[in-house]
């Protein structure tokens, strides 16, 4: 579970860090849009499978579904 919780810090830190991050808190484009959106969708499509692997291994810990 310690490694599943971990996996989870690496988006929400990210995502967390945004605003602090020179290179994504400025005014430029990535793939068409702003780069603060780009960041942002990216990492939130990354916590997806974080969170459901966070929810696969509670499930598994604790003997099925529940």
């Amino acid at each position: 579970m310690r490694v599943a919780v971990l996996l989870l810090m690496v988006p929400v830190t990210a995502l967390l860090a945004t605003v602090w991050l020179p290179f994504v808190n400025a005014p430029h484009i990535w793939l068409g849009m702003p780069s603060m959106m780009t960041w942002s969708v990216g990492w939130v499509i990354a916590l997806t499978p974080a969170l459901g692997y966070v929810e696969y291994q509670r499930t598994r810990r604790n003997g099925g579904d529940r």
